[in-house]
């Protein structure tokens, strides 16, 4: 079933339906539905930003250390707080002076940001560490997570392999089309929620589904890298053919949360890189896709690719022999399998009882025995429909899968 737009609360977030007066967007052609695929032109692609966790426990000595300087960054003394320093390798980490949700140890500098645990194992990961995103850019994610493997041995004994706690992936494009400009109604796209950002009256940026599992921003990079200070990104830009401020970059990035990860993406964090193409190609195609709205067909599903989004879709590469992405649900419903050959005990069970051969006799006579059943046993609510309603209520509560009635925003 097709979910409606959400208009988020935050005035200056919302698109209003009919502005007084029209807005003034990044600069460009307006939008067009017929616009070539050759009018947006990518400039790179990759992974931003990933987040691992590390199964394992903190060594005791590393705790008191850690602890030791946790104690030194809480200092008034600016002297004792300048010794609030971690030396893990050719790493000098910054400690904060407070952990972070139930890490108990946050450490920091321009590669890693290292959040450590000073619990049992079985309770947390012996650690949660984001890759900052210019390190990911210079040495690429394989390099990073080798480098990290290393050095987070130095705090503890590893249980297993790092696994993706969250990984964003973006395409950086350039061009004439605002993608920002399209109408919501082209977007189809599987979350509810469709944000509009602005500033100074400036259309700044799309997000699509913010804090769901997997979420999605179109935003101006030109702009943001302005306040993120990223500007080791221009060169890489001009390598590629940008023509420097004179054009906008903009940036289509995707961010997935473990828990919406397809399962072949669940294993350790550096068996998941070869499939970043199928993963992107999945979001970009399945999640999010900007289509052209079709006035004889309702079903948004079947209406056609913009040229545009096909461009941004096809980006990254996919080997031949990639698995199929699929999300992985929330519901825990029994499979196909356990269903239908379970389900027919009590058919073949009734046809081998009355000597039935033939399957839509059975069904038939099948049926027409369980209403009979039901309305003769005089219980109250026992009618074959009430029974059923009431049973399939409870079984949807147990696999997770609301009814359309139980569904909210």
């Amino acid at each position: 079933m097709e979910e409606q737009e959400k208009q988020p609360a935050a005035a200056r977030d919302v698109a209003p339906a009919a502005p007084a007066a029209p807005r003034i967007r990044a600069a460009g052609a307006p939008p067009s539905i017929t616009a070539p695929a050759n009018s947006i032109r990518p400039l790179r692609h990759g992974v931003d930003s990933l987040y691992v966790s590390y199964p394992g426990h903190i060594s005791e000595a590393v705790a008191v250390c850690l602890q030791t300087a946790k104690e030194l960054a809480q200092s008034p003394d600016e002297n004792q707080v300048g010794g609030a320093v971690c030396h893990a390798g050719d790493h000098a980490f910054t400690v904060l002076p407070r952990g972070r949700g139930r890490f108990a140890f946050v450490l920091e500098d321009n590669w890693f940001s290292i959040q450590l645990s000073n619990t049992p194992a079985s309770v947390l990961p012996l650690a949660h560490v984001q890759i900052r995103s210019e390190y990911l850019t210079a040495v690429g994610p394989e390099e990073a997570l080798r480098t990290l493997d290393d050095l987070v041995g130095y705090f503890g004994e590893l249980a297993g392999p790092a696994a993706v706690s969250r990984i964003d992936l973006f395409v950086d494009f350039a061009g004439d089309h605002d993608l920002t400009a399209e109408s919501g109604f082209a977007w189809v796209k599987r979350c509810r929620k469709r944000d509009i950002h602005e500033e100074n009256h400036r259309v700044t940026g799309v997000s699509f589904g913010p804090g769901n599992e997997i979420s999605a921003r179109l935003y101006d990079k030109s702009l943001e890298i302005l306040k993120s200070n990223k500007f080791f990104l221009r060169p890489l830009w001009a390598m590629n053919g940008w023509r420097g401020d004179q054009e906008t970059v903009w940036r289509m990035e995707f961010q997935v949360r473990r828990e919406a990860l397809p399962s072949v993406l669940k294993g350790p964090a550096l068996d998941v890189l070869p499939h970043l193409g199928a993963l992107w190609k999945y979001l970009a195609t399945d999640w999010l896709r900007l289509a052209l709205p079709s006035e004889s067909d309702d079903t948004r599903s079947r209406w056609p690719t913009h040229p545009v989004w096909e461009v941004l879709a096809n980006v990254w590469d996919v080997p031949a022999d990639a698995p199929p992405m699929q999300r992985v649900t929330k519901a825990r419903a029994p499979d196909d399998a356990t269903l239908f050959k379970q389900g027919l005990w009590g058919l073949s069970s009734f046809m081998a009882r009355e000597g039935i051969t033939n399957l839509e006799d059975g069904v038939g006579g099948f049926l027409h025995a369980l209403e009979t059943f039901f309305d003769a046993s005089g219980e109250d609510h026992a009618n074959l429909r009430d029974y059923l309603a009431r049973k399939s209520k409870l079984k949807a509560r147990r696999y997770n899968t609301p009814r359309p009635a139980d569904e909210k925003d």
